[in-house]
């Protein structure tokens, strides 16, 4: 894929004004998601909760789902920058055998889909050599999670094998240097890591494409937010590959971006140049970015990173950022569904 390519069929892809985001009649039932870091964190929340939709998820730099509730006398933040992120010792660091507890009881209330679903899914883990900010340590309890919780070892590929920063990888030399960890947490190790996701989840994939038969599509994300304190932005974006708008059933994959990764701060790097708009080119794939964005005030959210101890329910003693009713989570789901839907006439 030449970058020239890539900067060339992304350069006015966005159009100035959101609009409503389509029902196209995806294949919900093959949906997939994926996220660095915060949003490796909300991939997992996303996955875990609605797996009865899902066949699969890629989670690079993220701990085990339910991790900012490992340790019950520390503060949800507290457990989520510490235990979360990089623990003194592997002791204090993700209470997988707690979490799985707390999962299943959540199956058992319906807060969740049923753990059965991820059974037959396919994962992609990965945790840079030189990331000192989610270090492997926790990475490594966020395969152990999901082996307890029922996915065959056998489906899951877990990458420790490269010396990279706390980062999205690439194959574009535009990028940060691969052993750094430096905004925008972009950097070129010389593949492309959302091709390894994608080739992971779904069977048969082809080759990416070279160039877009489509534009990147903004549209209005406030349309599915039930709540002021998601921290979530006005607008978002999906790549809807021509064949999918001519009447293709298309699957849809989601991509969480990290902390100060969002449009608000940088612009299109992560939603035009990370690479998932070449795979779906040629895979008929419907690529999904919900956007989040810095709040300074309720809720308290400076880094724009997505909600994974709870900020998106200030006032709540037990804030919900897991279940299927959280409020980042159905959002989400809500622009899922309507992608599901069938077409207007």
């Amino acid at each position: 894929m030449a970058a020239t390519a890539k900067t060339d069929s992304t350069a006015t892809s966005v159009a100035a004004q959101p609009t409503a985001l389509p029902a196209m009649d995806a294949d919900i039932k093959r949906t997939s998601v994926s996220g660095l870091s915060s949003g490796a964190f909300m991939t997992s929340q996303l996955y875990v909760a609605y797996s009865d939709i899902m066949v699969g998820a890629g989670i690079i730099a993220g701990g085990p789902y339910l991790c900012a509730k490992s340790w019950s006398l520390n503060p949800l933040v507290i457990n989520a920058t510490t235990t979360c992120m990089s623990p003194l010792t592997p002791a204090v660091g993700p209470n997988t055998p707690l979490l799985v507890k707390l999962s299943q009881a959540l199956e058992k209330t319906g807060d969740i889909a049923s753990l059965d679903n991820l059974k037959d899914d396919h994962l992609y883990i990965f945790s840079g050599q030189k990331d000192k900010t989610v270090t492997t340590a926790v990475v490594d309890q966020t395969e152990k999670y999901f082996e307890d919780v029922g996915v065959p070892a056998s489906a899951i590929q877990y990458d420790t094998s490269v010396a990279a920063g706390h980062a999205m990888i690439t194959n574009s030399s535009r990028d940060t240097d691969c052993p750094l960890t430096a905004a925008p947490y972009i950097n070129d190790c010389n593949f492309e890591q959302s091709t390894r996701i994608l080739d992971q989840i779904y069977p048969d994939m082809k080759a990416p494409a070279t160039l877009l038969s489509s534009d990147v599509l903004a549209f209005d994300q406030a349309a599915f937010l039930d709540s002021k304190t998601t921290s979530m932005s006005d607008t978002a974006y999906a790549y809807i590959p021509a064949t999918c708008q001519a009447g293709k059933q298309c699957a849809v994959h989601v991509v969480f971006h990290g902390c100060k990764q969002g449009a608000a701060v940088i612009g299109d790097k992560y939603y035009a140049d990370t690479g998932y708009n070449y795979m779906a080119e040629a895979n008929d794939l419907i690529v999904l970015y919900p956007q989040v964005e810095p709040s300074n005030g309720a809720p308290l959210n400076p880094e724009g990173c997505w909600d994974f101890w709870g900020y998106s329910s200030p006032t709540d003693a037990e804030p919900d950022f897991y279940s299927r009713k959280a409020p980042q989570i159905s959002a989400v789901y809500r622009m899922i569904e309507r992608l599901s839907q069938p077409r207007a006439h």
